[in-house]
């Protein structure tokens, strides 16, 4: 794993677990991982717009209106 400090923005509900956010995810390359935690998105980050099928993999999580 990356020695790389995380991507860290003050609007981080959740800054203990921000390795695991999407937008950290997609700046170390971990496409893959991106790939199989937004197959079937239901929130959204109000940071980046980035969606997800868990709160828990964004920063500043809500639900993803349709």
């Amino acid at each position: 794993m990356s020695e790389r400090l995380p991507i860290v923005d003050n609007l981080c509900t959740n800054p203990d677990n921000h390795k695991v956010h999407l937008c950290e995810l997609k700046s170390s390359g971990q496409l893959d991982e991106v790939e199989t935690l937004t197959r079937n998105p239901r929130f959204v980050c109000g940071n980046c717009g980035n969606s997800a099928n868990d709160q828990g993999s964004l920063c500043a999580p809500g639900p993803l209106e349709e």
